[in-house]
């Protein structure tokens, strides 16, 4: 399968990674914008490299991605509609929470 259009591999690749790693820790749901700070985190500190940069618009694509390329991770991201990909376009309700029925570690 391939990568999400404009995100680079080795973002991919970490993201992958670090999502695996949580679904086998037992996580059923995570934010992928928690996983994008992580990646984040540990290319810019951990590593010094001062010129990563990561699009915060990378992060819905890769979501996708992840379900798509994973079917056995089940739904965790909650995926909202895309504007991109034929949904509607968002409101503010969109970003409303918390998410009725949800409660972390659920």
């Amino acid at each position: 399968m391939d990568y999400p259009d404009k995100v680079p591999p080795e973002v991919c690749d970490m993201f992958e990674k670090l999502t695996l790693k949580l679904y086998r820790m037992g996580w059923d749901h995570y934010s992928a914008r928690g996983i994008m700070h992580q990646i984040r985190w540990h290319r810019q500190v951990q590593t010094n490299d001062r010129t990563f940069k990561a699009n915060n618009n990378w992060t819905p694509a890769l979501a996708r991605w992840m379900h798509a390329r994973h079917p056995e991770i089940g739904n965790f991201f909650e995926l909202r509609a895309s504007p991109g990909e034929g949904g509607p376009r968002h409101n503010l309700e969109d970003y409303a929470g918390p998410y009725e029925g949800r409660v972390h570690g659920d």
